[in-house]
C-alpha cells in the first residue's frame, strides 16, 4: 500500500487498525522487547514491588493461559517443528503438544530447555479492560516450579549479575496486566515475572529512553507502544507473540547463549473484522560483544519481515497467521528493500499494514 510520510512532528497511517504514530516517546515507552523491568547493575535503589506467584494456584492448575479465540476468530499459538520439538520442555503427565504449553494469566510460553529461555511467549492484550495494573520501581523475578530442575533449566539471577544485561520481558508486563478487578490484573502482572518469560537483553536494548539508544532501537519501542495505545483508542484487542532468534553461534555467557535478535508478531482484526498480522525483527548483535567492559552501541535496525520468513528464522510454525500477513498483500513487495523481502524501518511511517 502507499507509504505516508510524516509531516512535521507526527504521521498518521491510514491502515486497517488506524494506527496513529506520534514521533514523541510515550510515558511508558521504555524501548524493550516487551516492557523489560530489570535494571542494569548499580542502577538506582528503588524498592522492590511485591510480586509472587498466584497464592491461590500454587500448582498452576487454574491458569487459563493463551486464549486462541480472544480476537473473535481463532489465532493459533505457534507450534513446534521437528527441529524445535526435541529441545522443548514437556510437562510430565500431559499428552500431545499440550505438554509443551506453560500456561499463565493471559499468556502462554513454549520453553527451550536447551537454551534456558522461551521459544515464544504469546499474550492476549485487552487495552479496554476495566483495570490496567500499574507499577513503579524495580521488580522481583522467580522460577517456574514446573520447569525442573529450576536453576539448571531456567536462566536466573546469576546470569544478570555484574554486567549490562537486563531481565527483559518477552510478554510485556503492561500487555498482560489487565482484568475486571484490581486483584485479577495484579495476578496477571505478577505472572509476567517468571524467569521463563525473561530473556537477556543489553540494558540499552531494554531501556531505550537512554540517550545512547540507536535510532533503530528507539523505533522498535515506539512501534510496540503505539500498537498497544492504538488498541485502546480503537477499542480493539490484540494478540502479540514475542521471542528470541536462536542461532548455534550465539555467544555463550555463564552457561547461556545470548540471542542476537528478537522478533514480534502482532495479530488483530482490521476494519472489516478480517484477520491481519505483521511481523518484526530487531537485532542487538553489536551490543553483546563484550559483556564485562564498556562499549559503544553500534547500528541497530528494526525490520518488518514476512511471517513465512520468520518461520525459517525461528523454526516455529505460525499456521494460518501466514495468510494474514500484511506483506503478503498485493503490492506489498514494492516496500521491500532492494531485492530483500523485508522492510527496513527508518521511521514509523515505513510500517506496512
Amino acid at each position: 500500500m502507499p507509504q505516508v510520510k510524516p509531516a512535521l512532528a507526527s504521521a498518521t497511517l491510514t491502515v486497517p487498525l488506524h494506527i496513529t504514530f506520534s514521533l514523541g516517546v510515550a510515558a511508558d515507552a521504555a524501548l524493550r522487547l516487551g516492557a523489560g523491568a530489570g535494571a542494569p547493575a548499580g542502577a538506582g535503589t528503588a524498592p522492590l514491588e511485591r510480586v509472587e506467584p498466584d497464592p491461590d494456584d500454587p500448582e498452576y492448575a487454574h491458569r487459563p493461559g493463551y486464549d486462541r479465540d480472544f480476537l473473535g476468530f481463532s489465532v493459533p499459538f505457534p507450534e513446534l517443528t521437528n527441529v524445535t520439538r526435541p529441545n522443548a520442555y514437556a510437562l510430565p503427565g500431559v499428552s500431545g503438544d499440550r505438554r509443551f504449553e506453560l500456561k499463565y494469566h493471559h499468556y502462554s510460553i513454549l520453553f527451550n530447555r536447551a537454551r534456558k529461555l522461551a521459544f515464544v511467549a504469546g499474550v492476549n492484550y485487552d487495552a479496554t479492560a476495566a483495570v490496567q495494573y500499574k507499577r513503579e520501581g524495580k521488580d522481583e523475578w522467580f522460577y517456574d516450579p514446573r520447569v525442573t530442575p529450576e536453576e539448571e533449566l531456567q536462566a536466573g539471577e546469576d546470569l544478570y549479575a555484574g554486567n549490562p544485561l537486563d531481565r527483559g520481558h518477552l510478554v510485556r508486563r503492561a500487555d498482560a496486566a489487565w482484568g475486571d478487578t484490581e486483584d485479577d490484573a495484579k495476578l496477571a502482572n505478577d505472572d509476567t515475572f517468571h524467569f521463563t518469560n525473561c530473556s537477556p537483553q543489553h540494558a540499552i536494548t531494554n531501556q531505550g529512553k537512554v540517550k545512547e539508544a540507536p535510532a533503530g532501537l528507539k523505533l522498535w519501542g515506539k512501534l510496540e507502544d503505539h500498537i498497544a495505545s492504538e488498541g485502546k483508542r480503537t477499542k480493539r484487542r490484540l494478540t502479540i507473540f514475542n521471542g528470541p532468534v536462536f542461532r548455534s553461534n550465539d555467544t555463550l555467557y555463564r552457561g547461556v547463549k545470548i540471542p542476537r535478535e528478537f522478533w514480534k508478531v502482532v495479530v488483530f482484526a482490521d476494519d472489516d473484522d478480517r484477520p491481519a498480522a505483521a511481523a518484526f525483527v530487531l537485532t542487538q548483535a553489536t551490543l553483546i560483544k563484550d559483556l564485562e567492559e564498556a562499549f559503544e552501541a553500534g547500528e541497530y535496525k528494526a525490520v518488518q519481515v514476512r511471517v513465512k520468513d520468520l518461520e525459517s528464522k525461528t523454526n516455529l510454525d505460525f499456521g494460518k497467521v501466514r495468510q494474514w500477513d500484511a506483506l503478503e498483500k498485493p503490492g506489498a513487495e514494492e516496500s521491500f528493500t532492494a531485492e530483500v523481502p523485508a522492510v527496513v524501518l527508518d521511521e514509523l511511517a515505513d510500517v506496512v499494514l
